[in-house]
């Protein structure tokens, strides 16, 4: 209320993001300046309560006489502004707090950035608000720079599996970043995922599955590379809470994507980048190790959750270790859609069942690694897409699985 309407709004959440926090907010404001110097502007930082300082450097990182609001968790803020909602710090709090705001602000466009970047430009800020202020855009998912090698949580199985699913081929739907339009903003808060374990943990899985799932117009923007830091939490955390997310989303948008066959491509509102990247290291023959050792180790719980078939393949492909290990596409494939299943089923705990898949995901990933470690990025690239065909293809088994089995 005390800022008024505004064109365009940005949210930042933070949490201890000082490091970082400065360089973020001055690109906004450059964005704000260079690009949108006629529109009402303004800046939302949502912080989780952080201990080193954000908030302070938000507040003194102002660059120009734009309006910057800064709002913690305790739902006040230095200008007498409080926020709607109540619950436990964490993102997907920090997000609504946001689109709260943005609904009360009647924004037009809103951006959602991630503060634990040294990358992000100004031109990179306005690509996430062009679509939706200038094309009526609903939702802008980013496109990152980045080798086909890296983020192997997203190209192995994320990006696949939810282009088999939701079909469209959106490459980035793990990421932390979007723009949105004032009507998708009021949508996603009528929703009830606030309040569950999906909008504390996999918040920003949930607002692409949203999107796709909702009819929304989406697009995807290039952004440039800018590195994230490494991710705070441990390997299986992370890899529990992703995986969980978007067997959950699957759950929510099945009566959306049982009826979806193959998959478009989501359009792009600006060209990509043609520079070469460096290729990350990552060690291959480590991670097929591992997954000869748990694969025994798990047994007894892989009995209740694959297929016969699916199994035995598995345990034949344990025997060839070292260079000669390779996971074909189709048996991951397989692989995958009976753990999503067997989540469904409640056959047993559902944290033990994606916890079971860490380690098959990790003698995937290095076998694609090592086979892949001296290929150019071209073929990388194909190599992927063709992962992602066979994920389509393997899709209506799912779907009479799906709709054959049990809850």
């Amino acid at each position: 209320m005390a800022v008024g309407h505004v064109d365009v709004l940005v949210g930042v959440p933070t949490l201890n993001n000082a490091p970082t926090i400065r360089h973020v907010v001055k690109a906004v404001h450059q964005a704000f300046s260079r690009y949108f110097p006629r529109d009402r502007t303004v800046l939302i930082n949502s912080d989780g309560g952080s201990d080193d300082g954000t908030p302070h450097l938000v507040r003194n990182a102002s660059a120009d006489d734009t309006e910057t609001v800064t709002v913690s968790h305790s739902l006040r803020t230095v200008h007498r502004i409080s926020t709607p909602y109540h619950g436990l710090p964490g993102k997907g709090n920090a997000i609504r707090q946001i689109m709260t705001a943005a609904d009360l602000t009647q924004a037009r466009a809103v951006v959602v950035l991630n503060a634990d970047v040294t990358g992000i430009t100004a031109e990179g800020v306005a690509s996430l608000i062009r679509p939706v202020r200038d094309q009526q855009y609903d939702y802008v998912a980013p496109v990152y720079q980045r080798h086909p090698l890296e983020g192997p949580l997203v190209t192995q199985l994320v990006r696949p599996l939810m282009r088999a699913t939701y079909g469209w081929q959106m490459r980035e739907p793990l990421a932390p970043e979007f723009g949105c339009s004032s009507r998708f903003v009021t949508h996603c808060l009528e929703q009830d995922v606030w309040e569950r374990e999906l909008g504390r943990v996999g918040i920003d899985l949930w607002v692409t599955a949203e999107a796709l799932a909702g009819g929304f117009r989406c697009c995807q923007a290039s952004l440039s590379p800018y590195p994230a830091a490494s991710s705070r939490s441990p390997f299986g955390e992370l890899f529990e809470q992703v995986v969980e997310s978007a067997f959950e989303c699957l759950e929510r948008h099945a009566p959306y994507w049982l009826g979806r066959n193959g998959s478009e491509p989501v359009p792009l509102a600006n060209p990509l980048p043609t520079q070469n990247v460096e290729a990350p290291a990552i060690d291959g023959s480590r991670l097929t190790e591992a997954f000869v050792k748990d694969l025994q180790n798990l047994q007894s719980v892989l009995e209740y959750i694959l297929s016969g078939e699916t199994l035995a393949r598995l345990e034949r492909l344990a025997e060839k270790q070292g260079a000669r290990l390779r996971y074909p596409d189709a048996l991951w494939v397989s692989t995958v859609y009976e753990f999503l299943l067997a989540h469904r089923s409640g056959m047993m705990r559902r944290e033990h069942v994606v916890q079971a898949l860490a380690p098959l995901y990790l003698g995937r990933t290095g076998s694609f690694v090592r086979q892949y470690a001296s290929a150019t990025e071209a073929e990388i690239d194909e190599a992927l897409e063709s992962l992602s065909r066979e994920f389509e293809r393997s899709k209506p088994d799912l779907i009479q699985r799906w709709n054959n089995s049990p809850r």
